[in-house]
């Protein structure tokens, strides 16, 4: 065979190998369990590393499940028994109905943790999830043990103008939603690996999924009637750390000043990381919360 016949042929099996692996779809380990339990009026599905140990609840952002916290799960395992829920309205867990109170994802928590009977849990969320975490651990500052948060919401954004169309926005919002729901887990992983390569495939694999089963009834979520951080930190009284996207100096100075009003909490922004905190910069996240962690009483 020619030499440049030869090359093209490697390179297409290549691609074609890459393909293949790529749709392939991702397994947490073998051990891990997953179950439901009926809380706050609903199914809500959930996975757990298990073992006798301190329990700890990570609630994942908007779009993802519990599994997308696979990789970041598997390096804290041997401390804690993590728990991995899906979301109203994302993973396995039931859909949002209209009638949903804004603090809704907060009080399915409190449920999870009264029917798995869990004693002073760590409750680390990420984007949606940490505005969860946040208003449970305002709500019920007596039961997390510690809390953590991947780059929350702390600057509010301005409001939009006159000329927004919320229902409009909504409409879109569900056509995306639907339109990603009907995609190949190949097709996604292929997007994630384009727009974010950094991650790695095995977070594309475990992202791609959690896009097929995102519900589009989460458009329904109220989220202009969610209290501010500025509002929740004040009564958060747990052990707090907040893991925040790299930013620019005026950015990180405003965010380090509502992340002041905590009463036993720090700030770290996380360098070269952006909303995806653990997803972008995985080892510098975890050299500030393994230490956190470890400190817990």
């Amino acid at each position: 065979m020619p030499l440049r016949k030869s090359i093209l042929v490697t390179l297409l099996l290549a691609l074609l190998t890459a393909g293949a692996l790529s749709a392939q779809p991702a397994a947490p380990p073998s051990h891990w369990t997953d179950s439901y339990v009926m809380a706050n009026g609903i199914r809500i599905h959930y996975w757990r590393t298990g073992g006798d140990k301190p329990p700890l609840i990570m609630a994942h952002g908007s779009s993802d499940d519990g599994l997308c916290w696979t990789n970041l799960a598997i390096e804290l395992q041997g401390g804690f028994d993590i728990i991995l829920p899906d979301a109203r309205g994302h993973g396995l867990t039931d859909p949002y109905t209209a009638a949903d109170p804004v603090d809704v994802q907060a009080e399915d928590l409190a449920g999870l943790i009264r029917e798995l009977k869990l004693e002073n849990p760590v409750l680390m969320g990420h984007s949606m999830g940490s505005s969860a975490v946040a208003m449970f651990a305002a709500k019920y500052p007596d039961v997390p043990r510690a809390v953590v948060l991947e780059d929350p919401g702390l600057v509010r954004r301005r409001r939009p103008g006159a000329a927004y169309d919320a229902e409009e926005a909504r409409a879109k919002r569900r056509a995306q939603i639907i339109e990603r729901n009907q995609m190949s887990p190949g097709e996604i992983v292929a997007i994630c690996m384009k727009n974010t390569p950094n991650w790695g495939l095995s977070e594309c694999q475990f992202w791609a999924p959690s896009k097929r089963r995102h519900h589009p009834s989460t458009t329904l979520r109220r989220l202009g009637e969610r209290p501010p951080m500025t509002e929740l930190l004040p009564q958060i009284t747990a052990p707090t750390l907040i893991l925040k996207a790299d930013a620019e100096a005026e950015l990180q100075e405003r965010n380090e000043e509502v992340a002041s009003l905590l009463p036993n909490g720090k700030i770290v922004h996380i360098e070269g990381a952006g909303h995806n905190v653990r997803r972008d910069q995985k080892q510098r996240l975890l050299d500030v919360l393994k230490p956190f962690l470890a400190g817990l009483e």
